[in-house]
């Protein structure tokens, strides 16, 4: 008997807005041992009531789960996407049998799991990576910087301040700069991948590099940390601040670049980021195994 399957019910407006489908597809459920299905439901259509769904949103679904558990619904989940800021009211979270969820947030009951490259970024075979040696770009930055994401300014003051080298590429809003291959490209060509705070300090941006090969360099805290989420493994192998203004000094380091030395800090950062994939499948195939066993 074939097991049964887990269905991810999407409205098609958030499956449209979702930057990491591939990686969802092809990463975070690798390990699960059953059919995955997916479900694009038209905005103004009605959600399906079945079982076995795993119900994919950016905002508060309560009233979806409760009209599921109302008409008997068994072995609900939900992955809540998005919540950069951590400020969702996630009560509803009480109301689904587990929950995944993107960017990290101790105080709730959820897998946290990375959110991984953009689509059209990775996947990516290490095989392919360029070596440290033979990348163009020193440091590498492209994305929007504003009064939102004021921690952005400050790394680029940093930079002009102290005359520091960098291909930066500013884009005039979220979404609106390279497009996928381009940006991978120059991704790929750079030794260092600056991946600073926006909504939240674990970014897109950060998997994009690692994905390419690309050392990233990040500023510390928690969220890099925590055995539950990055910190699984231990301390990640990355550049890891307190602060951009530590840059001037690290990159003065680097004048005479240990180029054997830099590669192998760099192959371990890929690998690592190859065992953090690997845990995150993992645990979100065995806290649905759970779900489904019950």
């Amino acid at each position: 008997m074939s097991p049964r399957p887990l269905t991810l019910v999407w409205r098609r407006g958030v499956l449209d807005g979702v930057l990491e489908s591939s990686f969802i597809r092809d990463v975070v459920f690798a390990d699960l041992g059953r059919p995955l299905r997916w479900l694009a439901v038209e905005d103004g259509d009605e959600l399906p009531v079945i079982d076995g769904a795993l119900i994919c949103s950016f905002g508060d679904p309560s009233d979806y789960l409760r009209g599921l558990r109302a008409q008997g619904g068994t072995n609900i989940g939900v992955f809540h996407l998005g919540d950069e800021r951590g400020d969702d009211d996630c009560g509803f979270y009480g109301l689904a049998d587990y929950v995944l969820r993107h960017y990290y947030r101790p105080s709730l009951s959820a897998v946290c799991l990375p959110n991984g490259w953009a689509n059209g970024v990775g996947p990516c075979d290490p095989a392919h990576h360029l070596t440290f040696a033979e990348r163009r770009h020193g440091l590498f930055f492209a994305g929007y910087a504003d009064s939102a994401v004021a921690v952005r300014g400050e790394m680029l003051d940093v930079l002009k301040s102290n005359q520091i080298p960098a291909a930066v590429m500013l884009t005039p809003g979220f979404g609106q700069g390279l497009g996928p291959a381009a940006y991978a490209g120059h991704m790929g060509d750079a030794r260092f991948a600056l991946c600073p705070a926006g909504n939240a300090p674990e970014t897109v941006r950060l998997f994009d590099a690692l994905e390419q090969g690309a050392m990233p360099i990040v500023i510390g805290g928690d969220w890099l940390n925590d055995t539950a989420g990055l910190g699984g493994l231990g301390p990640p192998p990355l550049v890891v601040l307190e602060n951009w203004n530590e840059l001037p000094a690290f990159m003065a380091d680097l004048t005479e670049p240990p180029i054997e030395e830099w590669e192998n800090r760099r192959r371990a950062a890929v690998d690592w980021w190859r065992q953090i994939k690997q845990l995150t499948s993992r645990r979100v195939a065995e806290v649905i195994e759970k779900s489904f066993a019950q």
